[in-house]
Formats: structure tokens, sequence, C-alpha cells
């Protein structure tokens, strides 16, 4: 099933590449209170949870957060895309976590190429991050070319030239897009009952999704740390596509910049993006807590009621 996974995840790469385009705490956001230590190891087998099918599929339960109170166990899901998703794994989500809400971060046209399973009990939201590719004219202009070859690597090594993840990084929180997908999947998740679960993905898990849970562990008043460690995890669940990927950028002869694009194209995650990301958002509101309020529309009331929702 590993290797089935594994071969899915790689053909939904390819295909994504061309068409992909703080820490506050306490009742009161505006002061910083008191955390205790974060467990000395954050690893993926700590964090991940059984979904049959689905790969990157982990939680958020367990995380030191605000007045040192941990995120609840089994309530905050993230993961690759649901379409593998086997009856077992179905079974999961609806028996087990009672699932209550799928945010799906996928642009329309990858919903409709692999649709999630059906989850009963549960509403399926299409929140898509990006409205296209999110490359400019010129890389735009190079994939085209590079797809007449109808070879993926080739395709992914003009990306990694053209810094293709990268740029995506650099708009993805701060779009308008971007801000509409986040700001519901914050509303909505105010909402959430008590004792359902909530499920958050993309295609791979990794960069859409795992912006996702930067926001809101830093909503939940992790630290940078704990945020950055989470946002790494991706690599453990990914440890033997990577590899692979990094041999063949090696045969290929990309340098350094090249190998991360190249790499993070078809399974990895860096901090050079998590970087990206956060650096847009300072730039422009100064801290992802206003960034949280001023561009995704967040009161101080709701970053409370997410704390006393969420934390323990």
């Amino acid at each position: 099933m590993k290797t089935k996974i594994f071969k899915r995840i790689a053909t939904a790469a390819a295909a994504l590449s061309v068409v992909l385009t703080a820490a506050c705490a306490g009742n009161n956001v505006a002061n910083n209170a008191k955390q205790t230590e974060q467990p000395a190891e954050i690893s993926y087998s700590t964090q991940a949870i059984e979904l049959d099918g689905v790969a990157n599929a982990r939680q958020l339960g367990g995380y030191v957060c605000a007045d040192g109170k941990k995120i609840k166990d089994g309530v905050l899901l993230r993961s690759a895309a649901l379409d593998a998703l086997t009856d077992e794994g179905v079974k999961t989500l609806s028996d087990k976590y009672k699932l209550e809400y799928i945010f799906d971060f996928r642009m329309g046209s990858e919903r409709e190429a692999r649709p999630d399973k059906e989850i009963p009990g549960a509403e399926n939201l299409s929140l898509p991050v990006l409205a296209s590719s999110g490359y400019d004219d010129e890389t735009k202009a190079a994939i085209v070319a590079a797809m007449a070859s109808g070879d993926p690597d080739q395709r992914n090594v003009v990306l990694a030239k053209h810094n293709g993840l990268s740029s995506i990084y650099k708009t993805m929180l701060v779009s308008d897009e971007g801000k509409k997908a986040y700001s519901e999947f914050f509303n909505k998740l105010l909402t959430l009952e008590d004792g359902r679960a909530a499920l958050w993905h993309c295609t791979q898990g990794k960069d859409r999704a795992g912006m996702a849970a930067v926001l809101l562990l830093y909503a939940l008043g992790a630290d940078d740390e704990t945020v950055k460690q989470d946002y790494l995890l991706t690599n453990e669940a990914y440890k033997d596509l990577i590899e692979e990927n990094e041999a063949k950028a090696a045969e290929l002869g990309l340098n350094e910049d090249e190998t991360r694009e190249f790499v993070g194209l078809a399974a990895s995650v860096n901090e050079h993006y998590l970087d990206l990301a956060l650096e847009s958002v300072k730039t422009e509101y100064d801290s992802v807590i206003n960034y949280l309020k001023e561009g995704l529309g967040l009161s101080d009331d709701d970053i409370n009621t997410l704390r006393d929702k969420f934390l323990e």
C-alpha cells in the first residue's frame, strides 16, 4: 500500500507542479503568557494517525500552546488528498474521529481529477488557496515549452530553475485567494461541535495544508519552534520519495537551490519556504497575529474561542 501511495503522490506532484501554481497566549491575545516546555522531540510517529490509503496523515494533538495548555487529541487532523482513502479509512474518520468538516485547499481542477471519498456525516468544503498556477508569465512560458518533451522530470527542472515553489510561498498567504480560503477555514473551525473533528488537506498535505497548520498553531499560541517542527514532519512522511528525487536532482546536475526546488515540488518541505511565507505576512501585517486579525478578519474573541475550544 505504501508503494502505491508514493506512486500516486509522485504522479499527482508532477501534475500539481504545472497547475500549482505570534505566539500569543492567555485570554488577552495582545499579551504574551507563560508556556511550558514542549516535549523533547516532536516526530512523525508521535503525531501520525492511521488512515488507510492516505499519506502524511497526522494530527496537532499534544502540542503545548497558550498558558501551557495542550491541543486536544484527535480533533485537528491534516493529511494528503482523500481520493485513495479505503473503506476502512472512511470508517475511521466517520466512527473514530466523528469528522464534521473536511477543508480541501486544492484548485477545482485538482478536485475534479482526484475527488475526495465521501465521509458520512462530514461536510466537504472547497477552499482553493490558489486561483491559478501562481507562476508569472515567464515561468508559464517555460513550463509550456518543457511540457512538449512529455518528461515530468524535465518540467520540474524548468520549475526548479525558475524558483517555482518559492514564488508560490511568497504569495500564498497574502493573495486575495489565500486570505479568502484561510479566513473561511477559521470561521468554520469556530463552529466545530464539541466531540467532533476537522481535517484539512491539499494534494500532498504539505504546502497549502501546511500553511493552514502554521496559522492555526500560531492562533492557539504555539511557539516558533513547535510551528517549524510540525511543518517539517512532512519530510519524515515522505522520506523515501524525497531520497528518490534527491538522487534524480544529482543525476540532472542541479545546484543546491535548484535541488531544493526540484525535491520540494515532488515531496519535501524546507525552512526556506516557511520563512518566505512568514516574511510575506510580517512585511504586510507586522506579525502573524495581526495577519489573523487584519488579513483574515478574526477578532480577539475569535482567537480566545479557538483556544477555549481546542486546548485543555
